[in-house]
């Protein structure tokens, strides 16, 4: 058995389908079949059963768990051995949610940049449960996102605090208010009341995602039900589609900074503490964590800190 094995059984495992853990490691379907085949005859079990349906094992299981810690140790070595040698090149692997990608990194990277022009930096987007995972399994340096819901074994640093805005188109101001509009909309540039939108069609992300997360919890606290007309897992195509007037949509107000605006949209503060979400750094606390990961990390709290943002 050797790192090779124990790569391929593991995308295996997480594909569950031969064809696409092949595409995804470059290989030949055939190829791949025949190592799965040699590492089960190694081990003399089977770490898959082929029918009625392909899946784990009892032992592909376990062998699963295993596994993945081997491959994260051997990363960490390399790492290490890699930063001793020269603290110039290697790869640091930042998870960052789909949509903060384009808040948080264009002050970061550059700066680091500068530092380690040739430390490579693989990019890979998600929602912050799939980030955090990752996190957890070693195959992400970092992550920049929400604060992980556990904590167990995370070290997080803050770095902003960041509220919600309901984007309203004023057709749905006018037709709700009337004449008493430009008094709602003074009132309501301080702090929204979503109860007053109750029966507005909404735009909303997927459930899973952190922001519905947060919404949910709140419209079930303040006993409404809101009408969702629509669900996507892009924040921005809800925010596009709330420009036209298609519904009220969510926005975080740390996106304000390069999003296009419209007259003929509000954007009303979702005040409430239960909907302000914190943005962190996250890294595991027990993972050897390479010179120039240490410095990415610390690039991005001094320059939120500083900035206040």
């Amino acid at each position: 058995m050797n790192f090779s094995n124990i790569e391929y059984f593991i995308a295996v495992a997480d594909e569950l389908n031969i064809t696409k853990a092949a595409e995804r490691l470059y290989v030949s379907q055939q190829s791949l079949s025949n190592q799965i085949i040699k590492l089960e005859n190694e081990l003399g079990t089977k770490l898959f059963l082929r029918s009625p349906n392909f899946e784990l094992t009892y032992a592909g299981q376990s062998m699963l768990d295993h596994a993945r810690r081997i491959i994260d140790a051997k990363n960490q070595m390399l790492s290490e051995i890699e930063d001793i040698k020269d603290n110039k090149r290697g790869i640091i692997k930042v998870g960052v949610s789909h949509t903060r990608g384009r808040v948080l990194l264009p002050d970061i990277l550059p700066q680091f940049r500068e530092k380690y022009p040739l430390v490579e930096i693989n990019l890979i987007e998600g929602n912050t449960e799939t980030l955090e995972n990752k996190l957890r399994h070693g195959e992400i340096d970092l992550v920049l996102s929400f604060t992980p819901r556990i904590q167990d074994g995370i070290e997080s640093i803050n770095l902003v605090t960041d509220r919600l805005l309901l984007v309203v188109h004023r057709r749905f101001m006018t037709e709700l208010f009337g004449d008493k509009t430009e008094y709602m909309r003074g009132k309501f540039s301080q702090s929204v009341d979503l109860a007053a939108f109750k029966d507005c069609p909404f735009l909303l992300l997927c459930k899973g995602n952190r922001i519905r997360t947060l919404f949910d919890n709140y419209v079930s606290k303040i006993g409404i039900s809101p009408k969702i007309m629509l669900e996507t897992e892009n924040t921005e195509t809800a925010f596009a589609l709330a420009l036209k007037g298609m519904g009220l949509a969510l926005y975080p107000e740390m996106f304000m900074k390069n999003a296009p605006v419209s007259d003929e949209v509000d954007f009303f503060p979702v005040t409430s503490e239960e909907t302000l979400a914190t943005i962190a750094v996250s890294y595991l606390k027990d993972r050897y964590l390479t010179k120039a990961v240490q410095d990415f990390i610390d690039t991005a709290v001094n320059f939120w800190h500083k900035t206040g943002r």
